[in-house]
């Protein structure tokens, strides 16, 4: 039987699966750093805190998801009276995201609740924590949505009944 080795992007790829379950993103009970938010939900609350305001489609931009997915997070995160959606003054299609009182509580509670866990964190790492940022910024540059495969131009696909 061949012996396969696991070159650097095997490598990555298991270490980048290994980040991922470890953080628990894949798991729906665990939620980020202990609050009762789903992952989402919380992100959102830190960038409408971090940028302020945002349209939908800013929002979604900022979170790397579906505009569709993203305005129905709204429509629940509004439901909830986090956030409150108002037509945007210029663009009767776009919608503005705006933090309530209450939001803007919650992502405050999340960004506390944030940066002890990330304090913990970098005190049990082995290696600098400058490093492993560094790494983690190269990385983030590479996974940029421009490199992903759905965002790559696809090859026109043969129609059924065509020869490729």
């Amino acid at each position: 039987m061949p012996r396969t080795t696991r070159g650097p992007a095997r490598c990555l790829r298991d270490a980048l699966r290994a980040v991922v379950l470890a953080f628990g993103a894949l798991d729906d009970a665990e939620r980020p750093c202990g609050t009762p938010l789903p992952a989402p939900h919380a992100w959102a609350l830190l960038e409408l805190l971090a940028l302020g305001p945002l349209t939908v489609t800013a929002l979604a931009s900022r979170l790397s998801i579906d505009r569709t997915n993203v305005s129905r997070l709204c429509q629940r995160m509004e439901a909830a009276g986090d956030v409150r959606c108002e037509p945007h003054p210029e663009d009767r299609r776009a919608r503005i995201v705006a933090l309530t009182a209450s939001g803007e509580r919650a992502a405050r509670a999340v960004e506390q609740a944030s940066a002890a866990h990330f304090e913990c964190v970098v005190a049990a790492l082995d290696a600098d924590p400058r490093g492993v940022i560094a790494a983690l910024d190269a990385l983030a540059r590479a996974l940029a949505p421009a490199h992903r495969p759905s965002a790559r131009p696809r090859k026109p696909q043969p129609r059924i009944g065509e020869t490729p």
